[in-house]
């Protein structure tokens, strides 16, 4: 049942020499730059502990996770544990959830697994190699990175005192993010031998993770034995250059093996192809709107955008649960501190974020195209009286749509909740709408560049996600780095006025110009899908 492991793991290797490298170097340079900057936010221990007093509120455990060694037994690199984390290891389970669908339910749906299995290749061996090549994945982003923070901090000054040793705090940092990662690795090989599309598995693993998320953010705001069931809570128990404890590292890597054992006896006895759960038997008639390139696109897309927008939708009521406390914000000079006051506000940051964001599901939206179009169900289309342009367009036009309501609803989630908990008079909702639209063209900006590679570059499809994760990087932490102006401006999101902050006025050029870009892109990629061949460059 394992025939030709060791080829097969050669393999995925192989297969994921780009990807999975661009993941690795991604995170560690993350970690490592997080790690650099961090000691220098705090002028005193004074400074350092204001700053993890901010945090100690109901409403920020919720988001980052409890806070320990206050106030007595702090140094930076314990409290940037404490505050990046849970959303490193966010990533890294995205990374897993990915990787794992990649190797197993999606070659599955194209067909990939019959040919390797008419090799003499054994019945689970895919299943075991794409579990162990992503614990293998985990274990090198966790040594690299620990070797990284090791060397960082012995060239930086530490406020506070580090009990044990730095080589332990980081080990027990960086390891908890890998034992995370390969504990939603196993959880998705699982659930992609429940579900039998790679998307419903996307979206029961996706849906798990924010599940999990809700479970650790509840048991610790009640600082109740819940937070052990989640993945995430287990992993910030490691308590890094703290307490150092690396049994919850060891009980995450023992949930993946046991999980990922799970799934491999269910592979053995389901058929190639399926699910433990049949997919739903589709209607025998279309409905009259399924019959037009614009309804049949949606119908594709509809479930991955409803559940965005109520993502949304939830996000920005969680951000505006904490809108009353920004005020505190700035008594600290921690990173958070200093992101606000980079931004102009908490109000500022939080549009920021939400811009940035919502390009996620619009990439998505317009890269949906070309992921029919490499499994092969484009020219089912095409062979029907619809025209190239017109498959084109109806993807675009639900991008753009998109981009006209998702800000909407994130404004109004983050109002909502926000006006409860805020003091009176203090958050404007036509001013948030008026900032939060101020992204449009840049979001645009994004589509524009999906558009004009799927229509003109299919194979470099990719790059719309390394332009948003280079976005994020010199707007969010633009200011923390001080990155030069020029580097910003590269970014469509780095030419975006920051409305909310006292004084900054509407320019309309630059924006004017984005829409140009846009349009620009737009039309190229059109032009170009028309022309180029299907399944060609």
């Amino acid at each position: 049942m394992f025939a030709n492991f060791p080829r097969y793991t050669r393999f995925i290797a192989r297969r994921e020499r780009v990807i999975s490298l661009g993941w690795i170097i991604g995170l560690v340079a993350f970690i490592a730059a997080i790690t650099a900057a961090y000691p220098n936010l705090f002028a005193s221990y004074d400074a350092l502990k204001a700053m993890v007093q901010t945090v100690n509120s109901p409403g920020m455990v919720a988001m980052m996770g409890p806070v320990f060694g206050f106030p007595d037994n702090l140094n930076t690199p314990m409290v940037m544990a404490q505050q990046c984390l849970l959303w490193v290891a966010l990533a890294a389970a995205v990374m897993n959830i990915f990787f794992v669908i990649r190797h197993t339910r999606t070659d599955e749906e194209l067909g990939r697994h019959e040919m390797l299995a008419s090799l003499p290749v054994g019945r689970l061996t895919g299943s075991l190699a794409t579990l162990c090549s992503a614990f293998v994945l985990n274990l090198l982003i966790s040594v690299i990175s620990a070797a990284l923070v090791i060397l960082v901090l012995g060239h930086v000054t530490i406020q506070g005192s580090v009990p044990g040793s730095v080589a332990a705090g980081a080990f027990a940092y960086c390891l908890s993010i890998g034992a995370q990662g390969f504990a939603f690795a196993g959880i998705t090989l699982l659930v992609a031998q429940l579900f039998s599309t790679s998307s419903g598995t996307m979206g029961v693993s996706v849906a798990l993770l924010i599940v999990f998320y809700m479970i650790r953010a509840v048991g610790d705001m009640q600082g109740s034995a819940l937070t052990y069931l989640s993945p995430l809570g287990l992993g910030l128990r490691v308590q890094a250059f703290y307490t150092n404890a690396f049994w919850p590292i060891i009980v995450l890597v023992a949930e993946g093996l046991v999980i990922g054992g799970i799934a491999l006896m269910i592979n053995a006895k389901r058929d190639v192809g399926m699910g433990v759960f049949a997919a739903r038997k589709g209607r025998v008639h279309a409905k009259r709107g399924m019959c037009s390139p614009l309804g049949f696109s949606w119908r594709l897309l509809r479930n991955a955008m409803i559940a965005w927008a109520a993502a949304l939708l939830l996000l920005g009521a969680a951000y505006g649960s904490v809108a009353g406390q920004s005020s505190v914000y700035s008594e600290g000079n921690g990173m958070m501190a200093q992101m606000i006051n980079n931004m102009g506000g908490y109000e500022s940051l939080v549009v920021t974020i939400m811009g940035l964001l919502i390009s996620v599901p619009l990439i998505v939206a317009m890269n949906k195209l070309r992921s029919e179009e490499r499994r092969g169900r484009i020219e089912q289309v095409l062979s029907k009286a619809v025209s190239r342009g017109s498959a084109f367009l109806s993807y675009l036009c639900i991008a753009v749509l998109a981009s006209l309501l998702f800000p909407f609803l994130l404004v109004i989630g983050f109002y909502a909740v926000g006006a409860s908990s805020a003091p009176a008079g203090t958050l404007d909702l036509a001013a948030l709408l008026k900032a939060s639209y101020g992204y449009l063209p840049a979001q645009l900006c994004m589509i524009g560049l999906s558009a004009f590679l799927v229509g003109c570059f299919p194979k470099l499809t990719s790059l719309s996600w390394v332009m948003f994760a280079y976005s994020f990087l010199v707007v969010y932490f633009g200011g923390m780095f001080q990155v030069p102006e020029a580097m910003k401006k590269i970014s469509p999101f780095g030419n975006v006025p920051q409305l909310l902050i006292q004084g900054q006025e509407l320019k309309a050029l630059p924006l004017v110009i984005l829409c140009v870009i846009a349009v620009a892109l737009m039309a190229a990629g059109l032009i170009g899908y028309r022309r180029r061949d299907i399944l060609g460059t």
